[in-house]
């Protein structure tokens, strides 16, 4: 089994009486009630399906701004303050920090990868053999942030056996191929990097196609280190946790560095009527692209202030740049641009699947809904099918039941 890695996942969506405020809304309480409701029903029916499941589900929501958060079968009294892997929704952290820098005309995303660093003479990736990527001088930054750079995604896709170069990871997932030999080793975004570099492996030519990459977004890590002068961890920090108040979000990016925060979610992966504790994780490897730890009133509160332009980033580029989605080919409805993606009938957002935790992150602005759904355990009792199976079920439909929820009581 896999240790670590991150996956798109495409959301599979094809008393009124005295107690209401008014004629149309609800008061917190009932609100709060049917909200509870809806997921206790949500979790038995899955439950009934899969009764060695260990885990429960979370939801958080925030109406106009309120906040709402309910739990469902876990084994102790959970609440809105506990953290869990955010896995991929890492993504949008990483293409806001990207655009705040092109916001302060420290970087063009229009630029290429071989253009050099406005105000300076450097470039944006060095010109050595480890940044030696495929098509590296018809990359732009905007290709990265909406994956269709063609970058090779060493952290999800096995080495191939049929690349020239004489790598001793061929056949392997490269992460579990080094933690197999240094379960604590800190990976590097440059690491990382250089093994598309050795291996010359690609997808297609820049821009012109789509292909979710992890390491593309290693890629915007260095990208934003260089640029800024300050390491991923920090530049985060900094410029998003630290002022859009998110005291319960962390950042870890050393090898060792594998606790959770207390208190937290534990995850589990059931496999073979089996379960195992995967809490504990070598998040190194996922740098920029997966590994923030969050609570969900914090992720809630994050994509809220960023989508309504009261963060880091003015209104126009929330709007008119980042949440500009583009279909990822002509016959989908799923569609991804900077670091976010449009679920039709939901909102803006992103998932996260990293192993023992699955996420779901929505903001609707024209209704302004947030929602974050996730569960603490990967259900593998049939194989990836059922993990599709929570996401784009289980999890999308408590989304959709809640955002129903929260348009009628509101």
């Amino acid at each position: 089994m896999r240790t670590s890695y991150l996956i798109v996942l495409i959301l599979l969506i094809s008393n009124t009486s005295c107690n209401k405020k008014d004629d149309q809304s609800l008061m917190p309480a009932e609100l709060q009630s049917q909200f509870e409701i809806m997921l206790d029903n949500e979790m038995t029916k899955y439950v009934q399906k899969y009764p060695s499941y260990p885990g429960g589900i979370a939801l958080q929501v925030l109406v106009k701004g309120e906040p709402y958060f309910m739990a469902s079968h876990f084994d102790e009294a959970v609440n809105e303050k506990f953290h869990f892997r955010a896995a991929s929704n890492t993504k949008t952290f990483t293409a806001t920090a990207v655009l705040l820098l092109h916001q302060q005309g420290k970087l063009n995303i229009d630029h290429l990868l071989t253009d050099t660093i406005p105000g300076t003479d450097q470039l944006y990736l060095p010109n050595t053999a480890a940044y030696a990527i495929p098509f590296k001088d018809e990359i732009s930054i905007l290709d990265l942030l909406r994956h269709r750079a063609g970058i090779f995604d060493v952290t999800n896709d096995t080495i191939p056996h049929s690349v020239s170069a004489e790598v001793p990871y061929k056949g392997h997932f490269y992460l579990e191929y080094v933690m197999e030999q240094d379960a604590d080793h800190t990976f590097t975004p440059e690491e990382l990097i250089s093994v598309v570099s050795q291996t010359e492996l690609f997808y297609f030519e820049p821009g012109t196609d789509y292909h979710y990459s992890n390491t593309g977004y290693s890629v915007l890590a260095r990208i934003i280190e260089r640029v800024s002068g300050q390491s991923y961890q920090d530049f985060i920090v900094q410029n998003l946790v630290t002022p859009m108040g998110l005291i319960n979000t962390s950042v870890p990016v050393f090898g060792p560095d594998q606790q959770m925060p207390e208190p937290f979610f534990p995850g589990y992966v059931l496999q073979n009527n089996q379960v195992y504790d995967v809490t504990a994780s070598n998040i190194s490897g996922n740098v920029a692209e997966g590994n923030i730890i969050a609570t969900p009133y914090d992720l809630a509160h994050f994509i809220r202030k960023l989508l309504r332009g009261e963060g880091p980033l003015t209104s126009y580029n929330a709007n008119t740049i980042m949440m500009n989605v583009i279909p990822v080919n002509t016959t989908s409805t799923y569609a991804y641009g900077c670091g976010l993606t449009l679920t039709n009938g939901l909102g803006y957002g992103h998932n996260g699947a990293h192993e023992g935790y699955l996420s779901l992150m929505i903001y609707d602005p024209e209704n302004d809904i947030s929602i974050i759904v996730l569960t603490n355990t990967w259900n593998l009792s049939n194989g990836m099918g059922s993990l599709y199976e929570q996401l784009g079920g289980l999890l999308v439909d408590v989304a959709y039941k809640a955002k129903s929820i929260a348009k009628e009581g509101n």
